[in-house]
């Protein structure tokens, strides 16, 4: 209720000399507590007289946008989030979340410009890691992998942030450097104490990290140390199992269900075959994820960068992920 009066109040500043401004500002007021209550399509009708009744309300289109974004029309929150913005070209909230739509439609490129302006905008220290952060994804996505590690790492420079170490070790693991990528995975799990739903994947790369360098026995240590805590009847405990040599690779790969299982096991057999010196056999497996696998999966661009840096794989190899 105090949010949705304060968004009330200040869609009554953001109205100024509007004709019917009390009228614009109650229907403010009925949309904000209608999307608080989770009745979207409620919620969508007053902010539609809100932006009829008071076009040149930067807050009006924005609240807008984000009920169409809860109903999935990103492209119609695109446009609101626009509009806004045409008004007012400073605000913060409606350049990020205009880059969270423009990233779910795929278009990282146009994310990333949205972002660096949010990030530069005066005022937003303590909103700018999200926009950096998110940046940092959509660099990810583009490929940009020195830019990506360097706005993940200004993230936890800005505050202790566990989403942006994981992060970080992944693209540390696409640039081959395995022992960063161990010491984030490491620190992510101690920060974590392994309680969060993706800690066996940070177990996972983090051991595979190790099985890189050469350090079989800790990687031994680290699976031993983790895995008493993990889940050992939902996937990916089999990968699990196959790191620590309780199962066998074609068991492993059959045992995954649907595309994404089956991307991990893949790129995950395939870069512990690297580590075993298994060269040809784990480019096979990885070439198969390229051909075979989903490229949303970070599993995916694991095998990619792998391939990458031993000469196998072009970027035309990598294929474009599905888009809403």
């Amino acid at each position: 209720m105090i949010r949705a009066l304060a968004a009330a109040i200040a869609l009554g500043a953001a109205l100024g000399a509007s004709a019917q401004p009390d009228e614009a500002r109650e229907a403010q007021r009925r949309g904000a507590e209608l999307r608080q209550q989770g009745d979207f399509y409620g919620a969508l009708q007053e902010f539609d007289k809100v932006v009829r009744l008071a076009p040149e309300a930067s807050l009006g289109w924005y609240n807008r946008g984000l009920v169409k974004r809860d109903l999935n029309d990103l492209r119609g929150a695109l446009y609101d989030f626009s509009r806004a913005l045409a008004i007012d070209p400073a605000f913060f909230n409606a350049l990020y979340q205009r880059g969270r739509c423009l990233q779910a439609l795929g278009d990282d490129a146009a994310a990333v410009e949205d972002y660096a302006r949010a990030a530069q905008i005066p005022g937003q220290i303590h909103a700018r890691f999200l926009a950096i952060f998110w940046r940092g994804d959509a660099f990810r996505r583009l490929g940009r992998l020195p830019e990506a590690l360097a706005d993940y790492t200004q993230v936890l420079e800005l505050r202790t942030d566990t989403t942006a170490r994981r992060s970080r070790a992944w693209v540390r693991a696409y640039l081959g450097q395995w022992r960063e990528t161990y010491e984030d995975m490491a620190r992510y799990l101690h920060d974590t104490e392994g309680k969060e739903l993706d800690a066996a994947y940070a177990t996972i790369l983090g051991a595979l990290a190790l099985q890189r360098l050469g350090q079989r026995d800790e990687a031994a240590k680290l699976l031993q140390r983790w895995e008493p805590r993990l889940d050992a009847k939902q996937w990916p405990a089999p990968v699990l199992e196959f790191l620590r040599g309780k199962l066998a690779e074609d068991r492993l790969i059959a045992s995954a269900s649907g595309a994404g299982q089956k991307t991990e096991a893949l790129a995950y057999a395939g870069v512990a075959a690297l580590a075993g010196g298994g060269g040809e056999h784990g480019f096979r497996l990885l070439s198969r994820v390229l051909r075979e696998g989903d490229p949303a999966y970070l599993e995916y661009d694991l095998a990619y960068y792998e391939l990458r840096r031993a000469g196998r794989a072009a970027p035309a190899d990598r294929k474009e992920r599905k888009t809403k």
